[in-house]
Order: C-alpha cells, then sequence, then structure tokens
C-alpha cells in the first residue's frame, strides 16, 4: 500500500475514532518534512470538513488531487463541504415556534381516517396529525423533506405514516381514496394552485374533508412565497375550481388563514384500498411493548370532566391496562358519571385528604409495570401509551417519559398554546429540573420499580406534588422527553386543592409557588450539592465547585428562598478570599450579576447577605 493511501486511512480511522487533534498533527508533520504535502492536503481537507471549516476545506481539496484516484470524489467532496446547500434545507431543521404548534394542534383534530398530507415538508404537521389517532399518508416533491419526514416518525415510534415523493399537480392515486386531505401551507409557493385544490378534492372520498391553510396576507413573508392570500382570495380560488365555499376554522393563529371543504357529491359503496407499496417502506420500526400499565385517576369534584378523561384513556391503541379511579371524597360521587365504565375500571373510594393522598391510597393496588397518573380532567391522545412505552424498551436506564402536551379553554376549544420542551436539546437530569418544573405531570409515565426508590407522594404538599415526586425519581433515573403531543390539558376555573385547603383558580399561582418553596427547603437540607452537580464536583478544581454554590443560589433566591442563598453565596465569598479570585466562567460571572439584580428587584433587607452579593460582583467586574 502506498504512503498516500495510508496517510488517508490513518486520519480516516482517527476522524471515526473522535481524534481529530492526532490527526492535524500527522498531517501537519507532513508539511513539515515537506514530504507528502499533496497526501496531507487531503487529510486536511477532510478534517477541515469534519470541524467545519468549509473555506479552508475547499482550499485543501483544490491543492490535492488525492482523493480523486481516478473518480470525482474531491468535486463530490466540494458539494459537500458547500454549506450554502446546506442552508436550501435549513428551515427543515429549526424549531417550530408557539404559533406555528398552536397552527398544527388546530389542524390535526380536523382529520380523521386514512389522511393524505400534500406537501409533508419534514413531518412536522404529520406527527401531530397521526398522534391523534389517523393513518398519515404524507407526499412532498422535495425528495430531502420525505427523507427526514420518514426517518423523524420512525424515530418517534408511530406504525401509522407513510411517505413518498409526489407532485401535488398529478397524484398517483385513484379518486375517493382518503378520508381526509391536507394541504397546509403549500399554495402559497406554486404557480397554479387550482389544479393542487382540483387534485386534493378528487381524491378525497365523498363525505370526506379537504383542509387548506396558508399564511394570511403578508403576515409571514417568504421570498419562497409566489401567492398572497386573503379569505375572499382563497375562497374565490376554491370556489372557481371546484364551485363550493370553504367554511372558514376561526381557531387558527391570525398568522394564518384556514379554512375546510366537505365533499358532497357522489356516493361509493366502495373506495379503492390505500396501496402502502405506492409510498417508501419505513426505515425501521420500534416494538411495540405489551406490558402492564395502571392508570391512576385521583378525582375530587370534577363529574363534570371525568366522562370524557376515562373514554381517553380507554381508547388507547395499547390496550394492557389497568385503570384506578380513586374518588378523594366529592362532595357529590362520581359513581353515577362512571356507571358505563365499570367494566373498565377499578373504583376506589376514600375521604378527603388531597391528590397526595388519594395517590398514596391507591398505589398500593397497581399492579403495572408501568405507572400513568392521569388527571381528571384531561384528555389522552390514543396513542400516548404506546409511543411511551417504546422509549423505555429503547432505553432500560429510563425511569420516566414525559412528551408533548396541548392546552385549550374549556368551552370554547382554543388551543392556548402546547407545553414544549424542544428548545431543550438535553437531558432533563437532576441540575436541570431543579431549575423548574419543565415536567407536564398528566403526559408523565414511570417505571413501577421506581417507587423501591421514591417512596410515595409528600401528602403535606397540596400543589406541586407531581414535581417534587419527579425531583425524587430524577435522583436515581434517567428521564426522557418525547417531542410529540400526548395530552390535551383543560383549561378551567374550577377550585383546586383538597376540602381543607382549597385553591381557588386565581390563587393557582401564588399557592404553587408557596407549596414548591416547601420543596426546595426540604432538598436544601436533605441533598448534597455534589449529588446536583456531579460533574463539577469530580475534580479538584475550586472553581466549578463555587460555581455550583452559585448556580443553586440563583435558583433559590428566584424562589425567595434568601437564608439558603445567603449560605451558598458566603461559601462562595469566603472561599473566593482563600484562594484568591477563583477563574470563574462566563456563566459563574453571569450568575452573579443574575443573584445582584434578584437583589436590586427583590429589595432584599438582608443586608449580610446584599453585602456578599456586592462583594462578589465588585470582584469581577473590578479592572485596573
Amino acid at each position: 500500500m502506498s504512503i498516500a493511501v495510508s496517510l488517508l486511512d490513518e486520519v480516516i480511522q482517527l476522524i471515526k475514532e473522535g481524534n481529530l487533534e492526532r490527526g492535524y498533527e500527522i498531517c501537519f508533520k507532513e508539511l513539515m518534512d515537506k514530504n507528502h504535502i499533496k497526501e496531507a492536503d487531503a487529510g486536511l481537507a477532510l478534517l477541515s470538513m469534519v470541524v467545519g471549516n468549509h473555506e479552508l476545506a475547499d482550499w485543501y481539496l483544490s491543492k490535492s488531487n488525492e482523493l480523486n484516484q481516478g473518480t470525482n470524489v474531491a468535486e463530490i467532496l466540494l458539494e459537500i463541504n458547500d454549506s450554502n446547500i446546506k442552508k436550501k434545507w435549513d428551515n427543515y431543521r429549526r424549531l417550530r415556534n408557539q404559533q406555528e404548534l398552536k397552527r398544527m394542534a388546530v389542524t390535526a383534530p380536523l382529520c380523521r381516517g386514512d389522511v393524505l398530507e400534500i406537501g409533508c415538508a419534514n413531518g412536522d404537521l404529520s406527527i401531530f396529525i397521526a398522534s391523534h389517532g389517523s393513518n398519515l399518508y404524507g407526499i412532498d416533491i422535495d425528495p430531502v423533506a420525505i427523507d427526514l419526514a420518514r426517518h423523524k416518525t420512525a424515530q418517534l415510534g408511530f406504525d401509522t405514516c407513510r411517505f413518498q415523493v409526489g407532485n401535488g399537480y398529478k397524484l398517483e392515486f385513484s379518486s375517493n381514496t382518503f378520508d381526509t386531505v391536507v394541504v397546509a401551507e403549500v399554495l402559497e409557493h406554486v404557480d397554479d394552485p387550482k389544479k393542487i385544490i382540483s387534485e386534493a378534492y378528487r381524491v378525497c372520498k365523498p363525505g370526506g374533508k379537504v383542509i387548506f391553510s396558508v399564511p394570511n396576507a403578508y403576515s409571514i413573508p417568504d421570498p419562497d412565497h409566489s401567492n398572497i392570500f386573503t379569505k375572499e382570495i382563497l375562497n374565490g380560488l376554491v370556489d372557481f375550481t371546484i364551485g363550493h365555499d370553504l367554511e372558514w376554522v376561526e381557531e387558527v393563529p391570525n398568522e394564518w388563514i384556514m379554512g375546510t371543504l366537505l365533499k358532497h357529491n357522489g356516493h361509493i359503496t366502495h373506495s379503492p384500498a390505500i396501496n402502502d407499496d405506492m409510498f417508501l417502506p419505513q426505515p425501521y420500526t420500534i416494538t411495540k411493548s405489551e406490558a402492564l400499565v395502571t392508570v391512576i385517576i385521583p378525582t375530587y369534584n370534577r363529574i363534570e370532566f371525568i366522562a370524557e378523561t376515562i373514554e381517553s384513556v380507554i381508547q388507547q391503541s395499547h390496550t394492557n391496562l389497568q385503570i384506578i379511579v380513586v374518588d378523594d371524597g366529592s362532595v357529590e360521587s362520581p359513581k353515577d358519571v362512571l356507571k358505563p365504565f365499570m367494566d373498565n375500571i377499578q373504583f376506589l373510594s376514600k375521604e378527603n385528604g388531597g391528590k397526595s393522598s388519594a395517590l398514596n391510597f391507591a398505589i398500593g393496588e397497581a399492579k403495572g409495570d408501568f405507572i400513568w397518573v392521569f388527571d381528571d380532567d384531561d384528555i389522552a391522545l390514543p396513542l400516548k401509551l404506546e409511543l411511551q412505552l417504546k422509549r423505555f424498551a429503547l432505553n432500560p436506564k429510563l425511569g420516566l417519559v414525559h412528551t408533548r402536551s396541548i392546552n385549550f379553554i374549556n368551552g370554547t376549544g382554543e388551543i392556548n398554546g402546547l407545553h414544549d420542551l424542544s428548545p431543550y436539546n438535553g437531558v432533563l437530569d437532576y441540575k436541570l429540573l431543579i431549575k423548574g418544573c419543565f415536567i407536564h405531570g398528566p403526559t408523565a409515565v414511570f417505571k413501577r420499580e421506581c417507587l423501591n426508590e421514591v417512596v410515595g407522594w409528600d401528602e403535606e404538599l397540596i400543589r406541586a406534588q407531581d414535581f417534587d415526586f419527579w425531583l425524587r425519581i430524577a435522583k436515581h433515573y434517567e428521564m426522557e422527553y418525547l417531542p410529540v403531543p400526548t395530552v390535551k390539558y383543560r383549561l378551567h376555573t374550577g377550585s383546586r386543592g383538597s376540602a381543607d385547603n382549597p385553591v381557588a383558580y386565581n390563587e393557582i399561582v401564588s399557592a404553587t409557588n408557596d407549596y414548591e418553596k416547601l420543596i426546595y427547603s426540604k432538598l436544601y437540607r436533605t441533598v448534597q450539592i455534589n449529588e446536583i452537580y456531579p460533574m463539577e464536583f469530580s475534580s479538584d478544581e475550586v472553581a466549578p465547585m463555587l460555581e455550583a454554590f452559585l448556580d443553586r443560589a440563583v435558583i433559590f433566591a428566584k424562589k425567595g428562598l434568601l437564608n439558603e442563598v445567603n449560605l451558598d453565596v458566603s461559601i462562595v465569598r469566603d472561599n473566593s478570599i482563600s484562594y484568591g479570585n477563583p477563574c470563574f466562567s462566563a456563566m459563574g460571572i453571569r450568575n452573579i450579576h443574575n443573584l445582584a439584580n434578584i437583589a436590586v428587584k427583590g429589595n432584599w433587607s438582608d443586608q449580610e447577605l446584599v453585602n456578599n452579593v456586592l462583594e462578589l460582583l465588585k470582584m469581577v467586574t473590578t479592572k485596573d
């Protein structure tokens, strides 16, 4: 084997091992020795691509022909390295904002049965539609989008999504095939919207529905848009093409216009079957779990909502369930409302003691390998348990899986927002969880074995008992966030709490804060700081340890627990004097500024604490 090949082989192997520094070292040595410079340039081209130095990679590729070897490899690598090419598809990889998520949450429940999504892009809307129980068939003219969509849905555990490259101008499906056809954010991009409207209507079954959504006038400026729509323009276009008016969906955020079209004409006794072979195969599937799940629904004075809650649990695609409803001493017993479900549930009743008391009472009856505590006023989407149980199968270290949820206003059904942790790409570990309750309780499913480490729910807590429970689980188990909506969370003005400690709707925030103070005070006394910040205490370096105290001080300062803050700040101040100006990171310095800002806004009266914070602030801001 030639020297050139061996050098490249060595660089490639080092890249595989992640030892990029060694790769640079051997290439630079060749340059210093003035030997095999072309081969060294080829190695540096590969290294530059890996680290993102695209301009350098282009230069090295132009200098070396060692990657060609009679082929066009270098030309291909130039294309791979071209960041401008990648930018074309950046929109597929970005996170969706709240308004976009709300639009998807409005669209999904309008769909039923077999759904064709024309212009499915990267599958974000597909996930919402599939999570509501529909079979999703997505097409898009862009193969990059299709490949992203099929892998994204497979990774999340969906078995009901199929995708294929296709042109909305001429669909390759028989007429009257789909129960619902969705044309979302497509018509503004195409030269002839009428063709897509006509085709969407053609493949929709009689009695089915076509859903159109477009940006509202100039709300979302985009250089890729070819058309601007108002309600009048969109309806006129549909009426001209089909001969029917749209029915407007007013719940959609005002950045968009959404309308539905029912297909009334014609009657068919048999719809053509959808041939899955017309779609790309799924990249892979995740095996479904057959484990028993115990669902515990504590209830207190919720007879107006609980039937819908239980019905949504019974309709889960995962059917191996033990459903326990525990009445926590309701003024009016829910028994009459629950009569239709008695064959499917285990009903328990006890004197009123609060949610924690009800859960501790019911958990003794739990037989499942997994536990799901579900509120008596929320609605579960049908694939919830199926999707979450798949995560446990993939990672045995998981103790808990939580998800997105959709907030809706009782009475109107208006989508108020979504609980979405997608911006937090890291693992939700103990260190992050103590910063706030990022887990939305009704979405969480946990392993029964967690109860071996976590002994029930704290009955002193009338609010925030779930947060306390999750914190204790996080000490012993990994947690995972699944970016799929699995619960519709009902917003209403009903009272919370217990008979002895009722919490009115307008007192929820303040009451929750009060109970969270109890949780944090107990946490400070019972959990060592190195358990929260293990990495910071994994070496003998002083600065990371002190930064851990600063970080905890900021968290407790936001909760108004100033005695605990003073203890941590004093440790930082005293050790900073002893060791002499620790080399704080940018985050450590930022936390000192954060403490100073919180002190000013909170008008702290503890002069010792204020002086300690000011002394630290002076230390990191004083310059010669």
